[in-house]
Formats: structure tokens, sequence, C-alpha cells
């Protein structure tokens, strides 16, 4: 290993804090425009307990002749540290020597993360690092999308979101709106994967779909919009990478300084089908 890639690793192995910044912060908004389009990319474990029961918000309704059904629902992401566009210290002024040395800080990280296989970890850093603050989209056919579909956090969101369906629809309820609290975010934390170093404590969720019951059984499809906001907020010191990349957001960030950082909402977006047992 020559001096760069060890430079390189050191970042990669700091950065993993980093990118628990990026999305550690509470759950923005519902659906938001793709405004960004990213070329597709490769690239969790228990997410956190929802509130609520199973059979709140919509009232029962008798179930219509050919037994379709609709779901509807949105835990948005809300304001939090991780989209800071100022500084945080009354009279702090951007240095351009610092600006020059965290944006090569940075550029370093990103190629560090395209250099050990994780291009969305990269792409998303780089477009942090631009300054745009545009919303980057992962559509379904991604191949982030498609491991985000495979990941075991996925799938435990998604089995609880499908349960809590199946609950309301065995009540005879045919329009499902689920709260927020019946829709937990996901945490994707497998440290081998793209999705960990992107994302990995996303913080809003949301769902549509629909289908009939057929035989006995209802049947259809799920698309879920799995929701963050990558920026860095003020309490995570990241092995000294995450005040780097803050100063950049905050006390050098865009638009007020060229050349400054600014955080964006991304998303993945993944379908599944719906086939519960009732």
């Amino acid at each position: 290993m020559d001096i760069n890639r060890a430079a390189v690793v050191a970042a990669l192995c700091a950065i993993a804090a980093l990118m628990a910044a990026c999305s550690a912060t509470p759950p923005p908004t519902g659906p938001a425009p793709i405004k960004t389009s990213v070329p597709t990319t490769t690239g969790a474990t228990p997410s956190p307990t929802p509130t609520g029961s199973r059979l709140s918000a919509t009232p029962t309704q008798a179930a219509p002749a050919d037994g379709a059904f609709t779901v509807a629902g949105d835990n948005p992401v809300t304001p939090n540290g991780s989209q800071d566009t100022y500084a945080s210290t009354a009279g702090a002024s951007c240095d351009s020597a610092r600006l020059k040395a965290d944006q090569t800080l940075g550029d370093t990280i990103a190629g560090g993360f395209a250099l050990e296989g994780f291009p969305a970890a990269s792409n998303l850093l780089a477009h942090f690092l631009t300054g745009a603050g545009t919303e980057v989209d992962y559509p379904l056919g991604s191949a982030i999308s498609a491991q985000a579909r495979a990941s075991a956090g996925f799938a435990a969101v998604n089995d609880f979101v499908q349960g809590e369906i199946a609950a309301r629809l065995k009540a005879g309820d045919t329009q499902v709106r689920l709260s927020a609290g019946q829709l937990p975010t996901v945490l994707f934390a497998s440290k081998t994967t793209d999705l960990y170093w992107a994302f990995r404590d996303t913080q809003g969720l949301t769902v549509s779909g629909g289908g009939r019951r057929q035989n006995g059984r209802y049947a259809g499809t799920l698309t879920y919009v799995i929701r963050d906001s990558y920026g860095f907020p003020v309490d995570d010191t990241l092995d000294g990478f995450g005040p780097p990349m803050r100063y950049l957001q905050t006390v050098c960030g865009a638009p007020q300084h060229p050349g400054g950082a600014h955080w964006f909402p991304d998303t993945i977006t993944v379908r599944v089908p719906f086939n519960p047992a009732v």
C-alpha cells in the first residue's frame, strides 16, 4: 500500500462516522421532484420501534365488490441540524486557506469511496462539495435501489409496514392511510455496503400502492421512497472529518460563499410485492 492509498483508506475508516452524521439526526418533507439525475450506481438493522396502534387513523369501511384496496402514508423528514446553512458562531468568517484545505480533504474522501467500491457514497459527497443543494434521487432500476430492497434494514421495515396494512385490511379498511408512526425509517447498518457509506440512518419514508383480494388473499404492490437529508450537524466530531465538512457547509457554505458546500435531500425508491396471508 503506497502513501496516497494509505491516506485514502484512513479517510474511509474515519468517514464511517461521517456518513452517520449525514443522516443521524432526526427526520423533511413529502415527495420532492427529481432535480438531479444520478448515474446508476451500486449500492441494516432494526429501525426504531414505531408508535401508534395498527388500527388507528382510518375508520373501518365496507370492502368494495371487486376487492380493490389502496395504501398511502408519509413519515416526512423534518428540519434538523444536517440542514444548517449558516455559521453557528456569531462573527465567524470563511478563511480561504481553510476552505481550500477542507475541499481537498473532501475530494480525497470522495475519491477513496470510489476506489473502495462505494460509488453512491462517492457521488453524494461530491455533490455536497459542489454546493448545488439540489435533490439527488436513486430511482427504480438503479443499482442502489436493488441493494436497498435486498438489505436487512429495509426488509425489517417492509415486514412491519405490511403487517400494519394487513391488520387494517382485515378490519375492513380498503383505503389504508398509514400515520408517520406506522412508517419507521430504514437503517442500513452493514459496513460492507455502499448503502452504509452513502446513507446509513435515513430520516423519512413514504409508501403508496394497492391491489385487490383474489382467491381469499390480498395481493398488490407497494412503492417506498426512502428519504434523507445529506449534511453535517454540529454535534459530530467524526474523528476529525466531520468539523471540516460542516465548516464547508456553514461558515464557508453555499450560496453565501463561492465554492462552499451545501446540504441536500436524497432518496431511494424501492418497489415490492404486497402479499400477506390475510
